[in-house]
């Protein structure tokens, strides 16, 4: 078992392809001991961005403070969503998305996502099977 706090976990800068004025908290990971899900609280300021990401692994995001919105796309046509506090996103696998602070204050939320290996090709194979 491992056990942490959202309140004693450092901020560490998060710039990685292009993300801008974001830091993140990773609070579960392998390190941890989670081999099948990471568990990370980020923090942008107003006008800071995540990358434009596209992955094959799910995720969920809680937004705890703020609003923004998430660039992704619709029939390949650019679609800003608005998202707020209290709100429950969730983001399918290959589903291109960015988040990005549209407003004059701090946007916070987790992430909780599955690890790679969730989506090795074995597992689709039982996914695929499981949807037809």
């Amino acid at each position: 078992m491992y056990i942490t706090s959202l309140k004693n976990t450092t901020y560490e800068a998060f710039n990685e392809r292009g993300a801008t004025k974001v830091k993140r908290k990773t609070l579960v990971d392998s390190k941890n001991g989670s081999y099948r899900f990471y568990l990370r609280y980020y923090s942008l300021e107003p006008g800071g961005m995540t990358p434009y990401d596209i992955h094959n692994y799910e995720h969920i995001l809680i937004i705890t403070k703020g609003k923004g919105s998430i660039l992704t796309f619709e029939n390949n046509i650019p679609k800003m969503v608005d998202i707020k506090e209290n709100d429950i996103v969730f983001i399918k696998a290959n589903e291109p998305h960015q988040i990005i602070n549209t407003s004059n204050d701090i946007l916070e939320f987790f992430c909780f996502r599955g690890t790679e290996v969730l989506y090795s090709d074995e597992v689709e194979k039982i996914i695929k099977s499981k949807l037809g």
